[in-house]
């Protein structure tokens, strides 16, 4: 039987409180929606040096995310995972985790930006940030779009049909005289969606309006939602510019990253 002697007690003391220190570090990312290293020390009593090696350890081990350009963490995919094996629903993770990404684009954009979620079979706008404009742009949450029609539900349905999938046998309906409702016309624009990895949607569901939308995946690689920017044609014209395209696609893998992809 091994004896703990003098030596080993002091060190398997800083080891309980290390731990101590870890799990306190865990539960106030839980808690926060976002947390710096300042926070983090005060909030457990310990120096700021100690709670950034935490705080680094926890970025490593995907515990906890740095916000881009930023000192401030906020939780991260392996919590989230964490938190699903007790309850805590997919859609709750994906908009925590999404929701500093969209505040970060907003300063960047004057459009609306709206994330949808995929949920089985149908894709909805979980959470919307106002554009800047004096005129905006509002959405319903929460409410199934329509995949033909919308920037979102093509790349849904762009990602069903590279699956394998097949169109939704429902008829398609013209809510424009711009939606596409041939099927035919519709597989080759989700083609091109597919091998673009972006989709729009101008005047398609609405006269005067065009969004800009990415895809967002987790770990395996899975489409789970997508970011998109929305306005008048005015601002997001037919023909978007691809910097704003190369802006939406690059805070939606950003969301992306976070989820572990």
């Amino acid at each position: 039987m091994s004896r703990v002697t003098q030596t080993d007690k002091p060190e398997r003391e800083e080891g309980v409180l290390a731990a101590r220190l870890t799990i306190r570090v865990i539960e106030i990312l839980a808690r926060r929606h976002d947390v710096g290293v300042t926070d983090i020390a005060r909030m457990t009593g310990t120096t700021k040096p100690r709670a950034f090696r935490h705080l680094r350890t926890l970025v490593a081990c995907g515990y906890a995310v740095q916000a881009e350009g930023s000192e401030r963490y906020f939780a991260g995919p392996r919590l989230f995972a964490l938190a699903r094996m007790v309850g805590v629903s997919a859609e709750e993770g994906l908009l925590e985790l999404a929701r500093p990404v969209m505040h970060q684009a907003s300063r960047k954009f004057e459009h609306a930006i709206n994330l949808s979620q995929v949920n089985g079979d149908d894709v909805s706008i979980v959470a919307s940030l106002p554009g800047s404009g004096l005129i905006g742009v509002a959405v319903k949450l929460n409410e199934p779009l329509p995949l033909h029609a919308t920037a979102a539900g093509k790349l849904y349905l762009a990602e069903l049909l590279a699956n394998g999938g097949k169109l939704p046998t429902r008829r398609l309906v013209a809510y424009t005289p711009r939606t596409i409702t041939d099927p035919r016309v519709l597989r080759e624009e989700l083609a091109l969606v597919h091998e673009r990895g972006w989709s729009d949607a101008p005047d398609q569901h609405m006269l005067g309006i065009n969004a800009v939308s990415a895809p967002v995946r987790d770990h395996r690689g899975e489409l789970v939602g997508m970011l998109s920017v929305l306005d008048s044609i005015q601002f997001i014209p037919e023909e978007p510019s691809q910097k704003l395209v190369g802006e939406v696609i690059r805070a939606a893998d950003q969301i992306s990253k976070a989820l572990g992809m």
